[in-house]
């Protein structure tokens, strides 16, 4: 392990020379196109176009128009540029102030009369709002934005900002109260295991959505959030968040930012309404802290620069109606009022830029960005007893190295390589006072205490690099590109499982309790370690953009080949198992995919102020090690297995033989007679998964919009989006037949917040035979096998952006939408089929057509943001946010006894068995909506050449306290929020600019 890091670090600063990233424009970066014509409106070939700026590597970059009068000029860094338009017999045309942003084509024409190359009129014009040319949708967050809003500066507070992007309701933050690395962002149906990370154009994700690192938000020059319709150099069409790194200068700059809450500046926010519902203890900010510096300035003047950021922050919130345990260790969980459970976070970052200028064509950059962070109470929830947690730390360290190189061969020849790599440690370790106590889950409020569960510990390594390289050729009206992206990866997965001996025999074990009495325990087979790579994640495309007059095309195609592998493991022997090796797994997977990327711009009036824009593209789902890991014989061995426990003498220990899997003393059997075992695995996965073309989870994306220029600096964009998913899987228990399985009704509870007011009879349960109890051969396969299943999003979404004059900015709109799934046509047929789809979900039982056929009403989300400059030197910021209140299930815990009448026999578990199950249709009733009103005030001072700027913040200004979870589990506690919106709090800040 320790060798590989060495060679990918090696490999970070060698791959700068050979190869990196990039798109008909590189990603990051924009783009400056236009016609000239002459006064009689006849288009000009032959003109030379400069545009110039600070912030090109050649200070100025060139074009000549082709005989449509059409130029373009790619690979422009975000940046105020001037363009300038000469020709012999022709007056010089120049204009300027053009502001660029990430991914967008400024469409910058000219209108050349005849005179002399002496004159020059100079024109000084607002910056297009409207891209006719390409039709990726996006968000830009500049850096004065990103400053000025109070939101946070990460995905969350990106998120806030953009209409119809989704985060979890649990991670709606207030002031930075959540954890960044946790707020994933969906939109349009996508899914957050496709959303990337991308630091200059480079993903820096350690597996599948996760990354273990934190955007330094005084690094960025700006932010690039792309939301669909991506060009091919994209495998997944979810959410891409680019953050565009600052690069030093000739002159010295600094920047730091700091602000500081705490409990006394936060407001109660807990309603009699609340109160009625069993909430009376609510979630608080106890701390929140940063502290943000960035310099930067030449290391050798017009040659090389360095550009430093550093970040310390924190922060702690109180857990609603949670508090530690006062007799922790006993078995018994007694709250301790005096002691209210905390989840907190801290974190430290120190980033590193160079920038090279090798010549007045070549630049180079290397970066190291390396942080030191403790989560260190692990998705803490009222769910969840403090030391039920876990404590993890992103150290040992954790750094992230890139190193990129730009060549601009001519003004028609573009290159472009990097290197990024990620080393990434994370181990999961006890809290105090649990080091040697059993985990137990409460079944009756499905609450954990004494400890965390035995999987929840150990220590993880995922570790990537990855490599992009691409050239584009440039005309007046033709940008073509063509590039390769590849990717190797290293993963492995020590349980470190610790705790106490149980019973008298050896083992290890969770416990499960039913009112306080035990009613089952799970054992686990450890050791258990596991590992998998990523041999390669290689892709290959081609991007081609044409201009006929107004009509611009965006035709891509990519080639994916992705190689996972496990490789030899060996494992100890251990309580229950036997010593065990496990050969190597080869292909898991192999896949090969081809993905068309289609895509048309059209200046409907030719003036460049409303396009017309169709986007439509096929997509992979992202995997890293996902899917090696679920082939990974350790990981499919069964290392844990459950039964049923009676404790006849109340000790809390199971007086049996755990390591027999009969039934003995005070045990039942086991649920899975492979557990241990190193015969075939209780979970294996077909061909038609694993190998071959076009049997990797994939989905189109389909969009039509509509921009508009309303006015100078202000733009409308209406836009419908449809997502349709394919090649979803599913897992058959082949040990059995629909034949062996008996059905079942029970009576739902009465009460009138359930559908109906309860008391109906739920059928369409399904219970495993017991001479087939605990037998298991799993086959995860397509499911297009058994029958038809779907997932289809609509949505439309309205936005507007404005800058109406100096000082003011204006963004927001609205989005309406729902996904619909349906796996009705073989659910209801075969009990022993589950389905697994790219949402993540699982339908785990037959039940009915509103169990099934998922058809939810229409979603409706508003967000608003703005700054406002004010009268001496006072400014305001402002986002609002109105989103869909959570949905609302209610699960049943169904006993033996109530079940046994209509079944005609006990479970198959046993008489002390019990079944989960669900009593409301899934999507069809939720909580009230979700508003949220942020508001900064802020005065600025000149001190000399520099600026400070005083803030003040308030955020959930309305001191609104809207539902984010609750207890689904039916039963006295029943719908009680598990936690709120933060209440009103109060940050002050400053902000120096030098």
């Amino acid at each position: 392990m320790e060798r590989h890091r060495i060679c990918s670090v090696i490999l970070a600063a060698a791959m700068s020379l050979c190869i990196g990233s990039g798109s008909a424009r590189a990603q990051g970066t924009g783009a400056i196109a236009g016609v000239v014509k002459d006064s009689s409106g006849a288009v000009l070939p032959g003109v030379t176009v400069e545009a110039s700026s600070p912030v090109l590597i050649e200070k100025i970059r060139t074009s000549v128009t082709d005989d449509q009068g059409q130029y373009k000029i790619v690979d422009l860094l975000p940046g105020v540029y001037t363009v300038t338009f000469t020709m012999t017999g022709f007056s010089t045309v120049k204009r300027e102030g053009i502001e660029l942003t990430s991914n967008f084509t400024a469409n910058i024409g000219a209108e050349m009369r005849v005179g002399q190359l002496e004159e020059t009129v100079t024109v000084s014009g607002q910056s297009p709002v409207v891209d006719v040319q390409n039709a990726v949708q996006q968000k830009i967050v500049t850096r004065e934005i990103l400053f000025a809003l109070p939101i946070n500066k990460e995905l969350g507070g990106y998120a806030a900002i953009t209409p119809g992007a989704i985060i979890a309701a649990t991670q709606q933050d207030v002031g930075g109260n959540k954890d960044p690395i946790s707020q994933y962002i969906t939109i349009h149906g996508s899914k957050t295991n496709d959303s990337r990370v991308l630091l200059d154009g480079m993903r820096f994700n350690a597996e599948g959505q996760g990354r273990g690192f934190y955007f330094n938000p005084a690094a960025a020059q700006e932010v690039s959030v792309e939301l669909g319709g991506q060009t091919a150099e994209f495998e997944a069409g979810g959410v891409q968040v680019n953050m565009i790194p600052k690069e030093g200068g000739n002159t010295f700059s600094g920047f730091f930012v700091g602000n500081y809450t705490n409990q006394t500046l936060s407001s109660d926010n807990l309603t009699p309404a609340l109160r009625a519902r069993g909430l009376n203890v609510v979630n608080k900010t106890d701390l929140i802290y940063e502290a943000n510096a960035a310099l930067g300035g030449p290391l050798l003047k017009n040659r090389l620069w360095l550009f430093t950021a550093h970040r310390t922050w924190g922060y702690r919130n109180l857990i609603a109606g949670n508090f530690y345990n006062k007799t922790q260790g006993s078995m018994v969980y007694t709250p301790d009022p005096s002691r209210q459970a905390y989840i907190d976070e801290t974190n430290r970052t120190h980033s590193f830029r160079f920038t090279y200028q090798a010549s007045k064509r070549n630049k180079i950059n290397f970066s190291y960005d390396l942080q030191d962070t403790c989560l260190c109470h692990v998705s803490l929830t009222s769910q969840l007893a403090p030391e039920a947690s876990q404590i993890r730390y992103y150290h040992n360290p954790n750094y992230l190295l890139q190193a990129k190189w730009n060549f601009v061969a001519s003004n028609k020849v573009l290159i472009e390589a990097g290197n990024t790599t990620l080393i990434f440690d994370w181990p999961n370790l006890r809290q105090p006072g649990a080091e040697n106590a059993i985990s137990i889950l409460e079944q009756s409020t499905a609450y954990r205490y004494n400890a965390a569960q035995i999987s929840s510990y150990g220590h993880r390594i995922a570790d990537q690099s990855n490599q992009r390289f691409s050239v584009t050729y440039v005309t007046g009206s033709h940008a073509f590109k063509t590039g390769l992206f590849m990717q190797e990866g290293w993963h492995r997965h020590e349980y470190d499982i610790g705790g106490p001996i149980a019973g008298t025999g050896p083992g290890l074990v969770d416990y499960t309790f039913l009112n306080g009495a035990p009613i089952s325990l799970t054992e686990w087979a450890e050791p258990i370690v596991f590992k998998e790579r990523l041999r390669a994640n290689v892709g290959v495309f081609v991007q081609d953009q044409w201009t006929v007059k107004r009509l611009t095309l965006n035709l891509g195609l990519r080639y994916d080949y992705f190689n996972g592998f496990v490789p030899e493991q060996h494992l100890t022997a251990g309580p229950f198992v036997p010593a065990r090796d496990f050969a190597e797994v080869d292909c898991v997977p192999c896949w090969q995919d081809v993905e068309p990327r289609l895509a048309a711009a059209y200046d409907v009036f030719g003036n460049g102020r409303t396009a017309l824009k169709v986007n439509l593209g096929r997509f992979v789902a992202a995997d890293i090690f996902t899917t090696a890991r679920n082939n990974n014989p350790v990981q499919t061995s069964v290392n844990s297995t459950t039964r049923t426990w009676t404790d006849l003498n109340g000790n809390y220990i199971p007086d049996c033989d755990l390591a027999s899997p009969l039934v003995n003393g005070e045990c039942g059997r086991i649920d899975n007679l492979n557990f241990g075992n190193t015969n075939p695995s209780a979970t294996t996965y077909a061909s038609d998964t694993l190998t071959g073309y076009r049997h990797r989870n994939f989905d189109w994306q389909l969009s039509t919009s509509v921009q508009q220029q309303l006015r100078s600096n202000v733009a409308l964009n209406v836009g419908y989006f449809r997502t349709w998913w394919g090649a979803f899987w599913a897992t058959e228990n082949r040990a059995l037949a629909p034949a062996d399985y008996d059905t079942y009704c029970i009576t739902a509870p009465g009460d009138q917040r359930l559908p109906g007011g309860g008391g109906n009879q739920i059928c369409g349960l399904f219970d495993v035979t017991p001479t087939k109890f605990g037998q298991v051969r799993n086959v995860v396969t397509q499911a297009s096998n058994y029958g038809k299943q779907t997932e289809i999003y609509n949505g439309v979404d309205v936005g507007i952006n404005a800058r109406p004059r100096a000082g003011v900015v204006i963004q927001g709109g609205l989005n309406i939408g729902r996904a619909e799934t349906n796996s009705c046509e073989v659910v209801l047929m075969r009990p022993q089929v589950q389905f697994v789809g790219p949402s993540g979900s699982t339908v785990a039982e037959p039940r009915s057509l509103a169990f099934c056929n998922v058809v939810p009403p229409w979603l409706t989300q508003v967000k608003l943001s703005g700054t406002f400059g004010l009268p001496y030197g006072f400014r305001t910021g402002i986002t609002y946010q109105n989103l869909p209140g959570i949905p609302i299930y209610a699960t049943y815990v169904a006993t033996n006894t109530q079940i046994a009448p209509s079944l005609g026999r006990n479970l198959a578990s046993g008489a002390r068995g019990t079944v989960s199950i669900d009593l409301i249709p899934p999507q069809s009733r939720f909580e009230d909506r979700i508003t949220q009103l942020d508001v900064r005030f802020s005065r600025l001072f000149k001190l000399q050449k520099n600026r400070l700027e005083a803030q003040l913040d308030l955020y959930n200004a309305l001191n609104a306290s809207p539902i984010l979870s609750i207890n689904t589990r039916y039963g006295p506690s029943w719908l009680t929020p598990t936690e709120i919106l933060a209440g009103r709090l109060v940050k002050f800040g400053i902000q120096l600019d030098f």
